[in-house]
């Protein structure tokens, strides 16, 4: 058995690779995707803290470190918060890679491959999808605010 579970999602999206990485990197772009409030120190070491405000959502803030960071290529945080064991929601790494026309985007979220986070691995396994279907309408040629 491994020990580790990794998600691994793709989307081809049509915006230059520094576009992309602002994106999943800056609060500000964060907040119009993924979150409804960041802070986001965009370095390596930084801090980063995302909330969410919806009845469905946790109360707990997430809070990460960014442990790698490579603009515009490569990121990954490490972080979590109180409904997940040991406030570890594992490491997700985000590898962008530019292409004619735009980048491609893909994310890898690594989790413990231990019984008490396999109902966490099958959330992600449906919420990451969304998310880059978000992120792919927000870095959209329609998309009106540019970083």
């Amino acid at each position: 058995m491994s020990d580790t579970i990794t998600l691994t999602f793709d989307v081809l999206l049509s915006a230059p690779s520094e576009r992309v990485f602002k994106a999943i990197t800056e609060g500000r772009h964060l907040e119009r995707w993924f979150c409804d409030a960041c802070e986001s120190e965009a370095h390596e070491d930084g801090r980063l803290t995302m909330r969410w405000h919806r009845l469905e959502s946790t109360s707990w803030p997430y809070e990460a470190t960014w442990t790698e960071f490579t603009p515009p290529s490569h990121c990954a945080c490490i972080g979590g918060h109180q409904g997940y064991p040991n406030r570890d929601a594992g490491r997700i790494d985000f590898d962008v890679e530019a292409r004619e026309g735009g980048a491609t985007l893909v994310v890898r979220h690594s989790l413990p491959d231990l019984p008490e986070y396999a109902p966490h691995a099958e959330q992600y396994r449906h919420a990451w999808p969304r998310a880059l279907a978000r992120l792919k309408l927000y870095l959209s040629p329609t998309t009106r605010e540019q970083s």
